[in-house]
């Protein structure tokens, strides 16, 4: 739908996502630090009057002025000059800061007449997923930030010459992911190459290493994240990039830093990852980076991939965002 400009997550995210409970002490402890994207929500007047009704697994209602046809009275929703933002009710999960991706259910009112414009199910059948960045959705990313996951919030944009009406959304912020690699940095080991990182994204990027592959799977932990520990067989949610070991590593043959969207996999084998990425996972905490280097037979082996040759040694840098429940 063009007014929140959401992506779908994948089928088995939204069933994963059924049935989440309050995070723990860990899941909060691995967002602590985190500099903020976006500046937090700002409330006003006009969005206090507005009123929601939500029972479970329905589409909330809500109700305010609204301007009927024919009447001079203006919905006072629709002549705001700044989006503003009211928490109905206040979950207990990590705080949305943006720049994270974020699930959620969403119901999308006319700020002028009241009518709905558009919707998820509510009931966990269809969340929306997206990443609510200052630079691609900043109306989005100041609504929300400063909201904890679990909340049931509104927030109210101004009439604009693309939507004249002005939109009210309801949202319940189902998950709330790291935006990067969050924790206690550690000594780059031997035998793997050095990695660096956008100052603002964190994004990882490789230093070319004077050295050859390691014969053997070989795994380091580049920041050490506060939060769960991951297990084979889990369902994570993570940033990566992959180049293939050779003399000059050039760029990489996939990244999800590169769509913009973190992935989802599931860390089983056959039929999930290559072995060399649960490896790589497994043991590892919420909020941490790691950096891994598999052999052909903790990859692709000898067939390779579609954009890997056979017998390629591959280096991985992942950043491990969350696991799904």
């Amino acid at each position: 739908m063009s007014k929140l400009k959401v992506s779908f997550i994948a089928a088995s995210l939204v069933a994963l996502l059924a049935g989440c409970t309050s995070p723990a002490t860990p899941t909060l402890r691995a967002y602590e630090g985190l500099t903020p994207a976006c500046e937090s929500f700002k409330g006003g007047s006009e969005i206090d009057n507005v009123k929601v009704t939500a029972a479970d697994k329905k589409i909330p209602t809500v109700d305010f002025v609204t301007q009927q046809p024919g009447s001079s009275v203006k919905s006072p929703l629709s002549t705001i000059k700044a989006t503003q933002t009211k928490v109905i009710r206040e979950g207990n999960g990590p705080t949305f800061t943006g720049g994270e991706l974020a699930i959620l259910e969403y119901a999308v009112f006319s700020s002028t007449t009241g009518n709905l414009l558009g919707s998820s199910q509510f009931n966990g059948t269809d969340p929306a997923g997206q990443v609510f960045d200052a630079t691609n959705s900043l109306v989005y990313c100041q609504a929300l930030s400063g909201v904890k996951e679990g909340s049931l919030a509104i927030f109210a944009t101004p009439a604009t010459e693309e939507e004249p009406e002005g939109s009210l959304f309801v949202i319940d912020l189902k998950k709330v992911y790291l935006p990067h690699a969050n924790g206690d940095a550690r000594a780059p080991e031997s035998g793997l190459p050095a990695v660096v990182r956008a100052p603002k994204t964190g994004q990882p990027a490789l230093v070319q290493p004077s050295f050859s592959a390691p014969a053997e799977f070989k795994r380091a932990v580049l920041i050490k994240g506060k939060g769960e520990t991951v297990k084979s067989g889990d369902s994570v949610t993570v940033h990566y990039v992959g180049w293939i070991w050779k003399d000059s590593f050039g760029s990489p043959f996939d990244s999800s830093w590169t769509s913009g969207t973190p992935a989802t996999f599931n860390l089983i084998n056959p039929g999930g990852v290559i072995t060399g990425f649960i490896k790589a996972l497994d043991g590892v905490t919420v909020g941490s980076q790691v950096i891994a280097s598999m052999p052909p037979a903790d990859a692709y082996g000898a067939e390779g991939n579609t954009n890997i040759p056979g017998n390629s040694t591959l280096v991985f840098v992942i950043d491990v965002l969350g696991i799904n429940k």
